[in-house]
Parts: C-alpha cells; sequence; structure tokens
C-alpha cells in the first residue's frame, strides 16, 4: 500500500505518526512494519513504540530532539527496511460457546437475524487479525468479524467478567485478558491465559498474529484448563499462507 504517514508532537518526547483514519488490514500492516523498523533500528533513542490501528505513538528518551528524529522517519522506504516480526501462523484460540460462558449470545444473534448457532458459526470461520493490544494488557483488538455479526456495544456495561470472555462491540471481537467490567457483548469465553505477570512473555497475542476461533464443549473447555494448570498444554497453530 505504501501510504505516506503525517507526524506530529506527541507531548514532551513523543511523536504520533498517523496514516488515513481507516481500520484497514493494509494500512495496519504498515504500522506494524514501521514499529518494527523503529524498534530494530533506533532502539538506543526511544522508549517504547505502542501501535494502533492506523497511529504509532513514538517516546523517545530524554535528550532526543523529536524534530531531528522524525528527518531520520521520513527518508525511511518501508518497502525496503519495514518487513514485520508478524508470525506466520495462525494461533488457535479454544472457546466454548455455551450458555454458562455466552449470556448475549442469544442477543448477539437476535440483533442479526440469527440463530444462536449460526452466529458461533460465522464466529468462528473468521481469520481474525490482531491489530493492536489495549485497554487491558494483552486484550487483542481483532480485524476480521463478519458484517453479519456486527452488535452495538451493550448499553450498560457489566461490572464484572471473568478473564478468557471473548466479546463483540460493535464492528470488532476481543478477549478479556483479566477479570474486568465489560461493556462488549460476551458469547463465549476461552480457557487460555492471554496475560501473564509471571510469563516471561506476558501476553499470549501480539500485533500482526492471526487468530481463528475453535469450538469446544464445556467438558473440552473444563480439559483444556486442567492441562494449563498442569503446565501440560500447548497453543494449536496451523500455518498462514497469504
Amino acid at each position: 500500500m505504501n501510504i505516506k504517514p503525517t507526524y506530529q508532537p506527541f507531548g514532551e518526547s513523543g511523536i504520533l505518526i498517523n496514516w488515513p483514519a481507516k481500520i484497514n488490514p493494509l494500512i495496519n500492516d504498515e504500522v506494524l512494519q514501521m514499529d518494527h523498523l523503529i524498534s530494530k533500528n533506533f532502539g538506543e533513542q526511544i522508549i517504547e513504540v505502542v501501535p494502533a490501528y492506523h497511529s504509532l505513538a513514538v517516546y523517545l528518551k530524554d535528550g532526543e530532539n523529536t524534530a531531528d528524529f522524525v528527518k531520520l522517519l521520513e527518508n525511511i522506504d518501508l518497502t525496503v527496511n519495514g518487513e514485520s516480526d508478524r508470525t506466520k501462523n495462525i494461533f488457535i484460540i479454544p472457546v466454548c460457546y455455551e450458555a454458562v460462558f455466552a449470556p448475549d449470545l442469544e442477543e448477539v444473534a437476535n440483533f442479526n437475524g440469527l440463530s444462536a448457532k449460526e452466529a458461533i458459526a460465522l464466529h468462528t470461520q473468521g481469520l481474525y487479525k490482531v491489530y493492536f493490544l489495549g485497554f487491558l494488557p494483552g486484550f487483542p483488538y481483532l480485524g476480521g468479524l463478519s458484517e453479519k455479526l456486527y452488535t452495538p456495544r451493550k448499553s450498560k456495561p457489566r461490572k464484572n467478567i471473568e478473564k478468557g470472555s471473548v466479546a463483540i462491540g460493535g464492528e470488532q471481537t476481543g478477549i478479556y485478558t483479566l477479570d474486568s467490567p465489560a461493556g462488549w457483548n460476551i458469547i463465549g469465553r476461552s480457557p487460555l491465559n492471554f496475560f501473564s505477570c509471571e510469563n516471561s512473555l506476558q501476553c499470549l497475542l501480539k500485533p500482526g498474529y492471526f487468530v481463528r476461533f475453535k469450538r469446544v464443549s464445556a467438558k473440552n473447555y473444563k480439559k483444556i484448563k486442567t492441562e494449563i494448570e498442569a503446565g501440560n498444554y500447548k497453543v494449536e497453530k496451523e500455518a498462514y499462507c497469504d
């Protein structure tokens, strides 16, 4: 796509890099390419970079000049230097869509003129890209939701839902990585741990990764959870092909 981004000051020592304000996989690819490039080539000058749908925040270390740093970035050719380190695998996320884990599944289905079975089929057929992480540590904002499942956020958020809850909010689907208040529609739950302070990787999913949801029964949900607690479960993956 190779759209030239724009740059603006962001706080005292930050730069906000902007692309066209669209939720678009090609635009997000460029965001993640720039993220990778800056992290790889300017690690000694930055504190961190934070990607979003169509923007990238760059936080510079004390003493760095934002105007000089922008000049460096403006001369970068992403098509040559910006290869992303995104995974070439699809992470298979087991989800139980049974009623005890899916208090809003019927509401989502009814809103879209579907049966619960049809809504589950649509949700598990999709291939989702992790655009960025936010809201909670490791919470993945996933692109690729079928338009047939678009459902407005709840008018009255829940005070608390359990970690692993899979939800739909507007045109997005995502996974609550910690127990949390929730304004999205809960349609299932995964037994996987998506964030852990004890895990050196911390976040299971990262921007640029791909995800597919796999329906499991309540019995298999409990079995997987037991395997995870015993340290015997390995997340299933399949090869990703462009």
